[in-house]
């Protein structure tokens, strides 16, 4: 016959199994926000990507494409990029180097950049 004592859990086993998955369920839940945070991150990334994309291709059908900088903002999907373009001649004649650079316009932070080459008509 069993006694009393040899039934269930104890109180401080109770809360020894309490305070393991208090530990496991803080490491997934800082886990599921930096999930959350990197895909933000990627997010932005990509659409920076197709902003640099689209400024490269304006300057390369430009036919009076001329060096300088020029920077402005634009918006991907609801989110604003700060973007700067620079065209710069190279050392091979009639050539220029487009430079392209894409940043939150809040932190600074660039989210890419981009170089294409265009030959210019002489």
């Amino acid at each position: 016959m069993n006694s009393a004592s040899d039934t269930g859990f104890s109180l401080v086993e109770v809360i020894a199994a309490l305070g393991i998955f208090s530990i496991a369920a803080l490491g997934l839940i800082k886990l599921n926000n930096e999930t959350l945070r990197g895909a933000s991150h990627l997010n932005a990334r990509a659409y920076a990507e197709l902003e640099a994309s689209s400024q490269i291709a304006d300057a390369m059908s430009d036919p009076r494409l001329s060096a300088g900088v020029r920077s402005g903002t634009s918006t991907q999907r609801g989110r604003d990029y700060d973007w700067t373009v620079s065209i710069t001649p190279t050392n091979t004649r009639q050539v220029n180097l487009i430079e392209v650079s894409v940043s939150d316009p809040q932190t600074g932070q660039v989210y890419t950049r981009a170089q294409a080459l265009k030959s210019i008509a002489p």
